[in-house]
Formats: C-alpha cells, sequence, structure tokens
C-alpha cells in the first residue's frame, strides 16, 4: 500500500487491519468449517494480550515512531525470524506437534507478553500478533507449521477487529481515502482468504515455512526500494543480528523443553 498506491503509512496500517478483520473472518470460517487444527491456548492467552498492546501502541507507540523507523522494525525482526525457522527445519531432528505441549502457567505467561509485543506491532504496522504467535509456536513450543498458520489467521481475525473498531469508533481516526480503498477490496477478499485457507490446509509444512521465507525476503526488498537513508539500514542490519540471537536462543530452549519432556511427536 504504501509503495504502489503511496499511501501513508496510517493509512496503510488502518486499511491493513480493515481488510484483515473481513478476510480472514472469512477464512476462520473456513477452518471452522473444515474441523482444521488450531491452537486453543494461543488464541485465547495471545488475543488477551494482543488486546491491551493494540490499544496501548494505538494511543501511544505509534506516535512515537516515523513512517521509515516502523517499516524499518518490522521487516528487520521477522527477518530474522525467517531465517531462524529456516536453520530449524534444517534440522534432521526436529520434532513437529499438532499442538503445545504440556500446557503450564509458565507457558501461558508467554503467551500473553508474546501477544501483547504482537499488539503493539500490531498498532504500528497493521499487522503482528500472527507473525507473533506463528514464531513462538514453531521455535519455542515446537508446533507444526500445519497447525501455527490456521492458529495465526484465526488470531489476526480477531485482533484486526479490534484494532479496526478502536480507531474508528473511538479514536474516530479513519481517513475517507481508506475506506474508498476498503470498500473496493470487500469482494475480492471475502472470496480469496477462505480459498487461500482452503488450499493452505493441504499443503505439506515445509510449503507454509516456504511461503514466510518468500514473504520476508519480499518485504526486506521492498524496504529497500524505499530508499531508506543509511542510518535506517545500519539499525536494522543490528536488529536482524539481534534478533537472530534471540529467535535461535528461542528455539534452543524449544529443543530443550521438547527433550525434557519427550512427549509423542507427529511425523515432521
Amino acid at each position: 500500500m504504501t509503495l504502489l498506491l503511496k499511501l501513508d503509512p496510517a493509512q496503510a496500517r488502518d486499511y491493513s487491519m480493515m481488510i484483515q478483520s473481513v478476510g480472514m473472518t472469512c477464512a476462520t470460517f473456513t477452518i471452522a468449517w473444515m474441523g482444521i487444527t488450531v491452537e486453543w491456548n494461543s488464541i485465547i492467552f495471545c488475543t488477551i494480550g494482543a488486546g491491551v498492546g493494540i490499544i496501548f501502541g494505538l494511543e501511544n507507540v505509534d506516535n512515537w515512531l516515523s513512517g521509515p523507523e516502523k517499516k524499518m522494525l518490522f521487516v528487520s525482526i521477522w527477518v530474522s525470524f525467517a531465517i531462524s525457522l529456516w536453520l530449524l527445519n534444517s534440522e534432521d531432528d526436529r520434532h513437529a506437534h499438532d499442538r503445545i505441549q504440556n500446557m503450564s502457567i509458565t507457558k501461558a505467561v508467554v503467551l500473553l507478553v508474546t501477544g501483547f509485543i504482537g499488539g503493539l506491532c500490531t498498532a504500528f504496522a497493521g499487522s503482528g500478533v500472527d507473525i507473533c504467535s506463528f514464531s513462538i509456536l514453531t521455535l519455542l513450543f515446537r508446533v507444526s507449521e500445519k497447525t501455527a498458520t490456521p492458529t495465526s489467521i484465526v488470531l489476526m481475525a480477531v485482533n484486526s477487529i479490534t484494532g479496526f473498531f478502536w480507531r474508528c469508533f473511538v479514536m474516530d481516526a479513519i481517513n475517507p481515502v481508506v475506506w474508498m480503498h476498503f470498500s473496493t477490496s470487500v469482494p475480492i477478499v471475502v472470496v480469496v482468504a477462505p480459498l487461500g485457507t482452503l488450499l493452505a490446509s493441504h499443503f505439506h509444512r515445509l510449503v507454509l515455512a516456504t511461503f514466510v521465507y518468500v514473504l520476508e525476503a519480499l518485504a526486506l526488498i521492498g524496504f529497500l526500494v524505499t530508499g531508506p537513508p543509511w542510518y535506517l539500514i545500519l539499525t536494522g542490519a543490528g536488529i536482524i543480528v539481534f534478533s537472530l540471537v534471540f529467535f535461535n536462543t528461542v528455539s534452543r530452549i524449544g529443543k530443550w523443553w521438547d527433550k525434557r519432556y519427550d512427549p509423542v511427536a507427529l511425523p515432521a
């Protein structure tokens, strides 16, 4: 939206939440209708944390960052996640589960914090809680991408509605231009989003992971195409390195948890 249609980052953020509130809700209906497995612990606890994060982010954090800084943060963090996921899938002995094993209070707190951080990302970028949940589910809890993907869709639906509601009815700050783009796009997403969910349910988890790699690579290219100043590029590179260390640490903790409890795993 910012590259092709030259929308202001705030307008692009609003459009993203608005269109996701429709498309991802339709996709969620498809998930429920097909009986696709989702991780309910993640949906419940991440949504609670994300609700607080979105509201706090819209009212406060969004005003602290410029448009280019928001892009840099979002792209840098998730490019490093894509690299970490690739490294994880390179392991020959990776176990992939259909849900979180041995759910505990500690894991619930992790999901709450994950949701809050994802809500902050959603507040300035239009999405974030979905990829935050996806990253923790796959790296820390060793949940299969086959479960993490539909779980992310449900989270996106619920939390996009929260953000849309807050911007529209509480802040009353949605630009008429955004409404125009939204009304034009709705007839398309109500068909394409459920169709995408249907197709994704038949893909191998490694195919879904490949989509993540490609999307994050395109996001990085898109950020560089905007011609950001060198200080943002260098800062982004530093964040990628730091985040890569963080995600690899999370992955190692997940591997330790996996071996400690030795649960029954699904075939990779």
